[in-house]
């Protein structure tokens, strides 16, 4: 029993452990996904491309493009008469709403209204102390067409809108977000006939890879096409890393912990040498005596392994429906997420079996060697 629960601990340890790596991975990448688009065009060179260097029916009528939607962003300062900061202004149409789901992290107002109105991040609005619906706040960035060392304040293009809404997606997003209507951020940014990027979104049966080289066709080499992967690939670099880590480590873990049976199986061993020599007296050879001893090594390990997962999935399953572990303080979410992945619990099964085979092998076969020493 002793043996069991050993073996036991670890798997359900391990299934835990993915599960909750894998919400955070989930979240992580459903957060991203609001504002990050399945696919960018951008420019190849600079921050900005003409309007007309695009076709945009030509693009939605490509296989696997369910929206696009054309954008302009660029840093800004907004400002109210007590407080001011710096933001990333983008500019977006109507068809925004259908590429990212913005208005799914909407916590006041709408972002299907953005006539003379800014949509802040929850931090932003906390900063200039403009939460509520209607507050005015004033949009100042570089005029590129008069820029004069004279008089300073000439080289700025200024907006006053009103306060549309206030989104809350994560802490790092909040601190800069500000969203308009795209001709009004493009008056403002003195580029009436330029984008900075066309958000894509995918099919749900569409695959990224695909898609973006049919794009890469379509737009040529002046634009150059990315997904939301290679947008974010020192991020996806850095989860794929704490990953393997914390593979590495359970599966270390779990090796030691297989040992446990090595006391089992020579305890079994020793118990049995008369039912041993009785085998040997029937024609019994030494490899059906050690595949019997094996297989009770293995019973063990798979009883263990059996219950741990019974308890890792349950556990699992309980906090993704249920929400047992909660996090404090104002969070978008209120419990811990956790994410189960059948591969995740396959991979931890055989490393488990694995290490208990191979264990029970090398401890009866060094047993039984020394037992049959003249």
């Amino acid at each position: 029993m002793v043996s069991v629960i050993a073996v036991a601990i670890p798997t359900a340890a391990m299934i835990i452990l993915l599960g909750m790596f894998g919400g955070i991975s989930q979240t992580i990448d459903e957060l991203y996904s609001s504002v990050d688009a399945d696919i960018e065009i951008i420019a190849a060179e600079g921050q900005t491309f003409r309007h007309d260097a695009i076709d945009l029916d030509k693009i939605n009528r490509i296989e696997g493009i369910a929206n696009s939607a054309p954008y302009i962003e660029q840093s800004i300062i907004i400002a109210t008469p007590q407080h001011r900061t710096t933001v990333q202004l983008r500019g977006i149409d109507s068809m925004y709403g259908k590429v990212l789901p913005i208005n799914d992290f909407m916590v006041r107002g709408s972002i299907n209204d953005l006539n003379d109105k800014v949509i802040l991040g929850a931090g932003v609005a906390r900063m200039l102390r403009a939460q509520s619906i209607g507050y005015p706040v004033e949009l100042y960035a570089l005029n590129r067409k008069q820029l004069s060392t004279i008089l300073p304040t000439s080289g700025f293009s200024r907006k006053k809108v009103k306060v549309g809404g206030v989104a809350m997606i994560n802490a790092e997003i909040d601190e800069t977000l500000a969203i308009t209507d795209i001709a009004l951020a493009q008056s403002l940014l003195n580029y009436d006939d330029r984008l900075s990027g066309v958000a894509i979104k995918l099919d749900n049966r569409a695959k990224a890879n695909d898609v973006q080289r049919r794009l890469q066709e379509v737009t040529g080499d002046r634009l150059k096409v990315r997904t939301r992967a290679e947008k974010s690939a020192s991020l996806n670099a850095l989860i794929s890393m704490e990953r393997f880590a914390i593979i590495l480590i359970g599966s270390f873990i779990a090796i030691v912990a297989a040992f446990s049976i090595v006391g089992a199986v020579i305890m079994l061993i020793t118990d049995k040498q008369r039912d041993i020599a009785t085998l040997k007296a029937m024609g019994g050879d030494h490899s059906l005596i050690q595949k019997i001893f094996v297989g009770e090594g293995m019973l063990l390990t798979l009883l263990g392994c059996a219950i741990g997962v019974i308890i890792g999935v349950g556990f699992v399953l309980g906090q993704e429906h249920f929400g047992w572990i909660k996090i404090p303080g104002n969070m978008v979410f209120e419990s811990y997420p956790v994410a189960l992945n059948l591969s995740d619990v396959m991979m931890v099964i055989a490393v488990i079996v694995a290490a208990g085979w191979l264990i029970s092998r090398i401890t009866v076969g060094a047993k039984l060697r020394r037992r049959v020493r003249p």
